[in-house]
């Protein structure tokens, strides 16, 4: 057997001969013009280096997640996941040496990511291409269209960014929720009219909490996401503790990648992530929460809903290794996160890592939801590889099948689709084997001979389908408190919250008779636990009308398909999945496997 000596030697001595160009650009997006940038310019790159085992890893997923094999629920620990997957050191070693090969000095490597500074001239011939400046609307950045890296490197890079990734970093406020602002009074009394407004006690009536009593040191745990400069506020969470009669409890933060908590409300941005606590801590006190909080923004590929200088997708490559490098210990065994993008907008190579990172959470015992979003079939319904294709606009990570995602419904009784809860097909993803019976049941049963092939040409009926599944989400709109005023909170995050907190409840449930925490609960959603969902069947969602669903703003250029929608039916539908929780019922089945 051949030495990781030699096999780098070899590597090295082959390092002259280009591959196949290894990402490309068909086109330039939308709106940007091209001029030249002088040879000593610096640019910064980052190498993703090709993680082990990649083709393992859903069979591995599927066998830890799925009720009744012999696997079931015995994830791995932080070690073991490394040792599965983790690149290899001739990889880490074989990438540098050929970066120092073309005079690159102050290589930096955390084993996942080599990063280094160089001149626009050694990258040009590094990775024969050519970086150009680039411009839109006053933003100016440095990419490539296109770039190749030597024969035997091949396999050991999946990504180099921001090569041929457009957009500008520039925190702005996320999509995910809407707000209206409400007089402020102390008294509650008038609140609890589940018809007026949501609160705790109605989430917790709604869904069949009950009287449940969690235990605080039962291990449960769940977690949630903070990106683009947000940190929840402790006082306003104190507040709504205080205004809805529960005891006072705090989040636990983590922070990742040189982030910092803001408390200061002029500067804090804690609209999304106080709404996350809030509900979290209606739903599940005293079970711990831990914030996590990611500095950065990722590559992004600018489309209507997000031009050129508005880079709000989420640092996710970044948010998901870190928790990976956490032990078992300190993880949640749920993580929340009320944030989407649209997935046309996220470089497929990046949206490949980040949801493989997803699914080694899975294997590590922890259940990743995603808010499936508020654009229903989708906006702008347009493609942005240059193209100008019409199509349905699926938000991302809620396409990566190894997550959880949580539509949204609207009104008590009856409780109904709503017709701004995003879901559809994924055009990055295909669709994983543990949905297609019940998808498949949807095209052929539910959805018109008519209707289908109208969609055809919009939509990739093979992909992954989404939402798995959801809660209420608006009419009425829950009740949050914000820079310490109270306002009215709608959309598919604050379902995702309330979701993530039963799930820490039946977490609570079976690790208090020493069962395993759920983890990826998708197989489990749809092999056993839709009969114990309430089946959404009334209602539906709309779409790519050209005009942004929530402000209703006009998006010039998007692309229009009249009678856009989904239907809500008898099991799956891309509305709201599979149904609501029942979480008496989802107890005794959880406490029965």
């Amino acid at each position: 057997m051949p030495s990781k000596t030699s096999l780098l030697a070899a590597v090295l001595h082959a390092l002259p001969a280009f591959a196949a160009v290894h990402e490309k650009l068909t086109v330039v997006p939308r709106g940007w013009s091209e001029s030249a940038v002088h040879d000593d310019a610096e640019i910064t790159l980052s190498i993703g280096l090709a993680q082990r085992n990649i083709d393992q890893l859903e069979s591995k997923l599927m066998a830890v997640s799925t009720p009744g094999g012999l696997e079931y629920g015995k994830h791995l620990d932080v070690d073991a996941t490394r040792a599965m997957f983790a690149p290899s050191g001739v990889a880490n070693r074989a990438v540098q040496s050929w970066l120092k090969g073309a005079g690159i000095r102050g290589i930096h490597s955390d084993g996942h990511w080599v990063s280094f500074t160089s001149t626009v001239k050694t990258v040009n011939t590094l990775l024969d291409t050519r970086f150009a400046i680039y411009d839109n609307n006053g933003v100016s950045i440095l990419r490539t269209t296109e770039y190749s890296i030597p024969d035997d490197l091949a396999g050991f890079v999946d990504l180099i960014f921001p090569t041929t990734y457009f957009g500008e970093a520039a925190a702005n406020t996320p999509e995910g929720s809407t707000y209206t602002k409400r007089a402020f009074d102390s008294k509650i009394s008038d609140v609890e009219d589940c018809k007026e407004w949501m609160t705790p006690s109605c989430i917790k009536r709604l869904y069949s909490v009950g009287d449940y009593k969690p235990d605080a040191k039962s291990g449960s745990r769940i977690g949630f996401g903070s990106f683009l400069n947000q940190s929840c506020s402790h006082s306003d969470l104190f507040e709504y503790e205080k205004y809805f009669g529960i005891p006072q409890q705090a989040s636990s933060v983590a922070l990742f990648n040189g982030a910092t908590t803001r408390q200061d409300s002029a500067t804090a941005h804690s609209e999304e992530v106080n709404v996350d606590a809030q509900i979290l801590v209606g739903v599940s006190h005293p079970l711990p929460l831990i914030e996590h909080i990611t500095a950065g923004s990722p590559p992004i590929n600018p489309n209507l809903n997000h031009p050129a200088g508005t880079n709000d997708n989420e640092p996710y490559l970044s948010y998901f290794q870190n928790l990976l490098s956490q032990p078992n210990s300190a993880l949640p065994q749920v993580i929340t996160i009320s944030y989407n993008d649209d997935e046309q907008t996220v470089p497929k190579s990046y949206a490949d890592r980040v949801c493989n990172m997803i699914g080694m959470l899975g294997l590590r015992g922890v259940s990743v939801l995603n808010s499936s979003g508020n654009n229903g079939v989708g906006t702008p319904c347009m493609s942005n590889d240059g193209e100008d294709t019409i199509q349905f606009t699926p938000s991302f990570p809620s396409t990566c099948p190894y997550i959880t995602s949580v539509g949204g419904t609207k009104g008590v009784s009856p409780e109904v689709a709503w017709d701004q809860s995003s879901g559809g097909f994924s055009n990055y993803f295909s669709q994983p084997r543990y949905q297609k019976a019940a998808v498949e049941n949807y095209l052929a049963n539910h959805i018109s001979v008519a209707t289908k092939n109208y969609y055809q040409p919009y939509t990739n009926f093979k992909g992954r389908g989404f939402p798995d599944i959801s809660a209420h989400s608006v009419d009425p709109c829950y009740l949050a408190i914000v820079n310490d005023e109270l306002y009215e909170v709608c959309g598919t995050s604050t379902a995702t919250s309330v979701v993530a907190g039963i799930i820490g409840l039946l977490n609570d449930a079976r690790l208090r008779i020493n069962k395993s925490p759920l983890g990826f609960i998708n197989p489990l959603l749809y092999s056993l636990a839709y009969t114990s969902l309430n089946d959404i069947t009334e209602g539906g969602s709309v779409g790519c009308k050209g005009v942004d669903p929530e402000t209703l703003w006009e998006i010039p250029g998007a692309g229009i398909v009249p009678y856009a929608s989904w239907n809500a039916t008898e099991g799956w539908d891309p509305v709201t999945g599979l149904g609501t929780p029942d979480f008496q019922r989802l107890k005794r089945l959880v406490l029965s496997i």
